[in-house]
């Protein structure tokens, strides 16, 4: 283990400690690794001698250390059957607010896409009214053409729109997912 490496450890594991503290700690290993180093002996060897970071930290931190080791899976309880039904009964109550609510940012995303679809569309609207009815007015070209800006302004809006719904409509659906699941599904 590199001197870069043990110190990095210790201030990590060290950082309940107040600043001051936990520096004068860290510069008294690093000393040793300096006084080590200028008598010939290479930072593994300082390393293996000073003994274990972990130790070292627990040690240094005496009551205040709290062991950071996650817990195993075995150790994780899963949720009984009542606890499924209870979170699946409120996961139902849930959705009766919100899958209306999606269904509604749905709606509001299609229809920023139809009206991006009907300003770039507005040209061809023009040529066909001029068709139909057989007069031709500039300020309708004009006012198309303009609206063409708008239409692409809102093209990007609606994919940025239709991403954001969708990424939201799979987290929700992860999320009810892994709480039915429980813990394992993650």
């Amino acid at each position: 283990m590199t001197k870069k490496q043990f110190i990095s450890i210790l201030e990590s594991r060290l950082a309940a400690l107040p600043p001051g503290e936990r520096r004068e700690f860290i510069q008294d290993v690093d000393s040793h690794f300096v006084i080590g180093m200028q008598n010939g002996r290479s930072e593994e060897e300082i390393a293996r001698e000073l003994g274990d970071p972990f130790e070292m930290a627990k040690e240094a931190l005496g009551d205040r250390y709290v062991d950071m080791e996650m817990p195993s899976l075995a150790a994780v309880r899963r949720p009984s059957a009542i606890g499924k039904y209870a979170v699946g009964a409120g996961l139902f109550f849930c959705a009766l607010v919100a899958v209306p609510f999606l269904a509604a940012l749905w709606s509001g995303g299609v229809a920023i896409a139809l009206g991006a679809l009907a300003t770039l569309l507005s040209p061809v609207l023009v040529l066909l009214d001029y068709i139909v009815s057989g007069t031709f007015y500039p300020a309708k070209l004009f006012l198309s053409i303009s609206l063409i800006g708008i239409g692409i302004f809102l093209g990007y809006a609606t994919r940025s729109a239709m991403i954001g719904l969708l990424s939201l409509t799979l987290r929700y659906s992860r999320w009810n997912t892994r709480l039915l699941k429980g813990r394992e599904a993650q």
